[in-house]
């Protein structure tokens, strides 16, 4: 992390800072190329507390690595507030703008760490990794949200706490009617903060009786009822898309069941089945398309050339690749030094060869 995507976490953070109340707990990780924490454990907001964070955060600096799963175990360590026996909820707000290599490692340490807590992961920068932001943000039963350009880091952040501070709607269940087959998508319902809609895909045999829905929402039941007749179908034109929004949410569920351990050759056939059925990309299939218009002209001779690597913008080389080794000594006496003695050996030649 180098330029603007340093500025944009350090702003992030410091809104951050600024909204906790005297009632909240919380703590600060840094992870590049290895992850440490502010406190030993979540601390309460007091101003004191506060203001020391704000100095560590005005402090970083970009080291460059992206390595996740220390900081991830660190955020999700058990001994981590909302663990105290209380009523807490432990929200963790992942922010980086690194790509990742070891997705699975990381999706894994989610599911096994992750327990009552919630994860929200941002995005920031020109090229973060969109996809594994927003699954890991699935996982965590939180969601994503992505930091383009520093200028929409209030905004968008500001969004993000006012999730955070609304009561949130949790162990959401659905029930549908006796006598209706239904494969509903996704198969486990996120919770619900202020101003996001319920989202579910079904395929039923038949649209009839009403669908139950359940949650709790500050510790008290609330339940709603939707009649089936009035939910959108896949026929017609407005409806001619919610066919392939519910393959590609079983794709995704079969795929998560891949990471859990089903035999890849059962998933594969499944995939490939319900991709091809409904024209969807996936890492089984993929569109293929034919370009017959000539680039070249036959009778000209193609030629190798070398191409720049191009990183994308806010990313700086020594900080993704590292800088050359540095040796203990100063570099510039010893070739000072080293020029020296080559022209006093020089000039000691010269004067051999006259004296003969």
């Amino acid at each position: 992390m180098a330029g603007s995507s340093i500025r944009q976490a350090k702003e992030a953070l410091e809104l951050a800072l600024g909204r906790l109340g005297p009632g909240d707990r919380f703590n600060v990780i840094e992870f590049n190329s290895y992850a440490q924490r502010l406190f030993d454990e979540a601390r309460e907001a007091t101003p004191d507390n506060v203001r020391r964070a704000a100095r560590w955060v005005g402090a970083l600096q970009a080291r460059g690595g992206t390595e996740m799963a220390p900081a991830i175990k660190l955020a999700l360590n058990g001994d981590e507030g909302g663990s105290d026996g209380s009523e807490r909820v432990r929200q963790v707000i992942f922010l980086t703008d690194g790509c990742v290599g070891n997705e699975e490692e990381l999706f894994r340490l989610i599911r096994e760490r992750l327990g009552g807590s919630r994860l929200f992961t941002v995005g920031i920068g020109s090229a973060p990794n969109s996809h594994f932001m927003t699954k890991a943000a699935q996982l965590g039963r939180g969601t994503f949200t992505y930091v383009g350009r520093v200028e929409q880091v209030r905004e968008k952040m500001s969004e993000l706490f006012a999730k955070l501070e609304t009561p949130v709607m949790k162990g959401l269940e659905v029930r549908w009617p006796h006598g209706v087959q239904a494969e509903s998508w996704p198969a486990r319902i996120p919770d619900l903060y202020a101003g996001e809609p319920l989202v579910l895909t079904a395929a039923l045999d038949k649209l009839q009786g009403d669908l139950q829905i359940s949650g709790e929402r500050d510790g008290q039941l609330w339940q709603a009822t939707v009649p089936l007749a009035r939910a959108p179908t896949g026929e017609g034109i407005a409806g001619k898309g919610i066919a392939p929004v519910w393959a590609r949410e079983k794709v995704a569920s079969l795929m998560d069941a891949l990471r859990e351990g089903t035999p890849e050759d059962e998933i594969r056939a499944r995939v490939i089945e319900l991709a091809t059925a409904h024209r969807l990309v996936t890492r089984y299939t993929s569109f293929v398309a034919v370009d017959k218009t000539p680039v070249r002209p036959p009778e000209e001779e193609a030629k190798l050339a070398a191409v720049p690597t191009l990183l994308p913008e806010g990313w700086e080389y020594d900080k993704l690749f590292g800088e050359l080794p540095q040796g203990a000594t100063d570099s510039r006496f010893a070739l000072f030094s080293g020029s020296l003695a080559l022209l006093i050996a020089f000039a000691m030649l010269l004067a051999r060869r006259r004296s003969q």
